[in-house]
């Protein structure tokens, strides 16, 4: 496939040459080698795949594909190819535009080089992603241009090496300034410009360091923010508060004359502290209340002409003391690369860069950046690893693909990786954090964050192969008691019981401050990044995992176990939209998303279209929105406007989203099922293949983020349900 970089001079660099290396835990680190070490270590058939090159060894195709178990079994065998030996699927997640940056500006600021082939590479996936009209980058891939996404993905380009009068740069530097220049850009974007002297300090909102000292009982503490949300400002209140910044280069000179309009220059002339709220229009996703823009005046003159040094000495050790307590229970790669990148930098100004403590990031900071055919992009974590496992252990099994010897290593290699991958330790003392032991995390135990539904998930997995009739007798040590125990004891200290969104559950931790802490989000481009929230999809995933280990191991806190069960599946009904049916989507697109988990929970209780009104109606909402070809069709536009949105055409995931919703929910007619399953058979290749459609999931309602595996995962489970249900040879009618 030619790729626009392609057309412009700057072709991939020699893919033969790279090796995908991955260990026993699903790290995932790309390296280019020598020819002659290329010679001596084979290219791996999964990084021929990744990268797209004409030699990756498909199944052998079939002459045709006809009935769903048929389908279920060929694309199962297809994503055997692609499995790793330690059992993951390594995949690009990929997606948000403004995760490079932090890597290329911290390398840049901390003089940590990078080689000039992972350059190459970045350039390439950079000027792949730039929208091709306007030559901008927004929020994610397939954003419109916006200040924030234009301005620093220019300057990464910079940074990397193109020059100024490169077409890319021409064409992306017009679009900015049609955009206002860099003087609009939002909160991260003013940080981020500011930390290599590209924007003054005084022109950003403060994130005061002070805060970090204040009781943990006030509700306003910002260890009881999100977890991403306190991860980024921790580094941040430190990095704003001593004004840090690098000196400026000559190349840093020709940025700053580049990135604002003719009429704000020379730089020196701009009073940056007139511009701390302004922001682009297309930018302005959740505006600042009057509350904030008030609290953000007063903290500003207080830093300015208030603030005593012996204070500003005191904060800078307490915030340095969690972030090295936020390495240790990481390991250094932090819970995702924007604060591994601020926290980079913290240490080299506080240890230096020859210190131990600085060593680890240098270790570290390739474990989130991943190649693929458009180029080298940094991941919205480093991976998802358990994530996808879980699902697969579980969806082969769902399809009765346990029953076939062939799929058997593909499972237990999954297996055996979820067990390695359950944490056994706890967080060091004082770094707020929940008690994790016993958890799962949504890529790799390395990384260190409990997540709700993964934990659920992998659970749920480990004990489906552990009893299936096929596999079950293939595993001789099985996973102790006390840790599928002390998985349950995690699942229901997060669940929320308090009087907001009584039964539901979060992500990573239980909410632990009101909504209303919204009123100070300075983050502009995203919705709901305070607090932590409940979403229908933790919820459903918690549902099932407690439910299959109460099937299996039903004395132990029985009543604690169906008391869960029983507020969660009451805040899955009442979170339905009472108008029309729908459910919405927090982590995937969108809808549709949604609709399988909850009706997919609700029919774990027995409730169904024929007995649950709430099943009927989410139903009812998912055929009203089929398509003429017979699949689904939702946009990610759906997340932002809160709106279904129909993308244009129909997407296989999607389509296996609405179908296993169906066949699980037990819709009475079986045309809207048989049309969904043919559309998902007729977009499968003889070699078993589904191609990359469309996004498939989003966070904070306003990031589009791909789950590669999801093409597989999601249609073979929906195939293999189908098979249950109308018949191992069933084939969808005509």
């Amino acid at each position: 496939m030619m790729y626009y970089s392609d057309t412009i001079g700057i072709p991939p660099s020699d893919k033969t040459r790279w090796r995908l290396r991955t260990d026993e835990l699903g790290r995932e680190t790309w390296h280019y080698l020598s020819e002659t070490e290329s010679q001596l270590e084979p290219q791996s058939n999964t990084t021929k795949y990744l990268l797209g090159m004409a030699d990756f060894e498909k199944p052998a195709p079939e002459k045709e594909i006809n009935t769903a178990m048929e389908s279920a079994m060929k694309g199962a065998e297809f994503l055997a190819h692609i499995q790793e030996e330690c059992g993951i699927f390594a995949c690009q997640y990929k997606g948000p535009m403004f995760m490079t940056v932090g890597y290329v500006f911290a390398s840049y600021f901390t003089k940590t080089d990078i080689p000039d082939v992972k350059k190459h590479e970045m350039i390439r996936y950079i000027v792949n992603t730039a929208h091709p009209v306007d030559g901008g980058w927004g929020l994610h891939s397939v954003d419109k241009s916006t200040c924030f996404g234009t301005t620093i993905n220019y300057v990464v380009l910079r940074l990397l090496g193109l020059p100024s009068d490169h077409a890319v740069c021409q064409k992306a530097r017009k679009t900015l300034h049609k955009l206002g220049g860099a003087l609009g850009n939002p909160h991260w974007g003013k940080a981020w410009l500011s930390l290599l002297n590209l924007y003054g300090w005084e022109g950003v909102n403060p994130a005061p360091p002070e805060m970090w000292l204040l009781p943990y009982s006030l509700s306003i503490h910002p260890a009881r923010w999100w977890v991403h949300t306190r991860a980024i400002y921790l580094p941040l209140a430190y990095l704003s508060a001593n004004r840090s910044t690098c000196a400026v280069d000559p190349l840093l000179e020709e940025i700053r004359s580049e990135i604002y309009l003719p009429r704000q220059l020379p730089y020196e002339s701009i009073d940056f502290s007139l511009h701390r709220n302004t922001v682009c229009g297309v930018d302005l996703y959740y505006p600042h209340t009057r509350v904030l823009d008030l609290l953000n005046w007063c903290i500003a003159k207080y830093e300015k002409y208030v603030r005593p040094k012996w204070l500003l000495n005191k904060t800078n050790r307490t915030v340095y003391d969690l972030i090295k307590k936020e390495c240790q229970n990481t390991e250094y790669l932090c819970i995702a690369p924007v604060s591994f990148a601020f926290n980079m930098v913290v240490t080299y100004l506080e240890e230096g860069p020859d210190s131990a403590a600085f060593a680890g990031f240098l270790q570290k900071k390739d474990d989130v950046v991943f190649h693929g055919p458009q180029g080298l992009t940094v991941m919205g974590t480093n991976g998802v690893q358990v994530w996808d496992v879980a699902f697969m252990c579980q969806y082969l099994i769902m399809a009765g693909l346990s029953r076939h010897l062939k799929y058997h290593d593909m499972i237990l290699k999954g297996y055996w990786f979820l067990r390695r991958s359950q944490f056994t330790e706890e967080c060091v003392e004082g770094s707020y954090r929940d008690k994790r032991k016993g958890a799962w995390p949504f890529s790799t135990k390395t990384q260190g964050y409990t997540v709700s539904d993964c934990t659920a998930e992998a659970m749920k997995a480990i004990i489906m192969v552990e009893n299936d009739e096929y596999l079950g007798s293939e595993i001789s040590d099985k996973i102790a008691r006390q840790n599928l125990e002390d998985a349950v004891d995690r699942i229901l200290f997060i669940q929320n019981t308090g009087s907001f969104e009584y039964g539901s559950f979060s992500a990573y931790e239980k909410i632990r401050a009101s909504p209303l802490m919204e009123w100070l989000s300075p983050a502009e481009v995203f919705n709901q990044i305070m607090v932590e929230y409940p979403y229908v999809e933790c919820t459903d995933s918690s549902v099932f995992g407690l439910l299959y280990f109460s099937k299996y191991y039903p004395d132990y806190k029985p009543e604690e176990i169906l008391h869960a069960i029983d507020i969660a599946i009451a805040y899955i009904e009442n979170a339905q939209d009472k108008f029309d049916g729908s459910w919405y989507g927090s982590w995937g697109v969108c809808y549709t998303y949604a609709a399988m988990f909850a009706v997919e929970a609700l029919e774990s209780v027995g409730k169904v279209y024929d007995n649950s009104e709430v099943v009927k109606n989410g139903l009812d909402f998912l055929v009203a929105k089929q398509e003429l070809d017979g699949g689904w069709s939702e946009s990610m536009k759906a997340c932002e406007t809160h709106t279904y949105v129909p993308s244009g055409q129909s997407l296989v995931v999607q389509t296996a989203w609405a179908v296993i919703a169906l066949i699980l929910g037990g819709y009475s007619d079986r045309t809207p099922i048989d049309r969904g399953i043919k559309l998902i058979i007729q977009r499968q290749s003889l070699e078993g293949e589904w191609k990359f459609e469309d996004v498939e999931g989003v966070f904070n309602h306003s990031c589009a983020i791909e789950y590669p595996t999801y093409k597989f995962l999601f249609p073979i489970k929906a195939l293999g349900l189908y098979a249950a249900r109308f018949g191992q040879d069933a084939a969808p009618f005509e």
